[in-house]
Parts: structure tokens; sequence; C-alpha cells
């Protein structure tokens, strides 16, 4: 009987991690593309047409190559810091590029400031999920210490 409790809770807590993970990637993805006709229209006034259309691709190029970064890390029970300055900088890029575009109001700036933050908060829901998988289970550090946590 408490075998049978254990698989099904080992279960719920996969579909858990398993809706976390869709719910940040839905969250990621429509964070990009709220923010990238309003990043690209920035470009626009700036650079020629065909670069302004891949502009975007500068903001969000190292935010995505450092949420990555944080999730292999969070998997290998590693500490992030870098990789959480890149998305935390980057986020904050996306914001302040897209919030200048829009009129100064408080629900404009909500509206177009809030899809790189709430991409930022999602993925931090999704690495602690990771780290908290199993943690009697973490991978050791290379010198043979207990691994460090992340977040």
């Amino acid at each position: 009987m408490r075998a049978a409790e254990a698989r099904r809770e080992e279960a719920l807590g996969e579909l858990f991690r398993t809706l976390l993970a869709v719910a940040v990637t839905v969250v990621c993805v429509l964070g990009w593309v709220l923010s990238y006709a309003p990043l690209q229209d920035l470009a626009l006034a700036r650079v020629p047409g065909g670069l302004a259309v891949l502009w975007p691709v500068v903001v969000y190029g190292p935010w995505l190559a450092g949420c990555l970064s944080v999730l292999r890390a969070a998997l290998d029970g590693r500490r992030a810091l870098h990789a959480w300055s890149v998305v935390l900088a980057f986020s904050a890029v996306a914001t302040g590029l897209c919030v200048c575009g829009v009129a100064q109001t408080l629900p404009d700036v909500i509206v177009a400031g809030l899809p790189p933050v709430a991409a930022a908060i999602c993925l931090d829901q999704l690495a602690r999920q990771l780290i908290a998988r199993h943690p009697s289970q973490r991978p050791r550090s290379r010198h043979g210490g207990r691994s460090r946590r992340v977040g």
C-alpha cells in the first residue's frame, strides 16, 4: 500500500512539473511575441528595415541563452548567478524598451512591461521545481563536495 501511494505522489508531482513547464513555455513565448513588435518598431527608426526585423533577437537571444543556462544549472544542482544576471539584465532591457514606446499611463506601462517580467518570474519557479525534484539525488560538484543549491 505504501509503495502505491509513493508512486501516485511521484506521478502527481511529475504531472505538476510538466504543467509548470508548459505554463512557463507559454508565458515565455507569449512574452516574446508581445514584446517583438514594440522592439522592432523602436529599431525601424534606427537601423535598416531588414535588420530591424531581426533586431529583437539582440535582446531575446542573450535572454534565451541565460534561461537555458539557468535551467541546465538547476538540473545539475549548480548555482547560476551569471546566467541569472543575463536573464535579469535582458528582461530589464526588454521591459524598458517596450515601456518607452507607449503612452505613460499606468495601464499602458503595465501591459507593455509585464511580459518580460512575467517570463523571468516563471523561469524562477521552473528552476526551483527542477532543483526540488530529487534533492537526495542532486549531483555532487566536480570536486567531490556537496553540490550547492541554486536560487
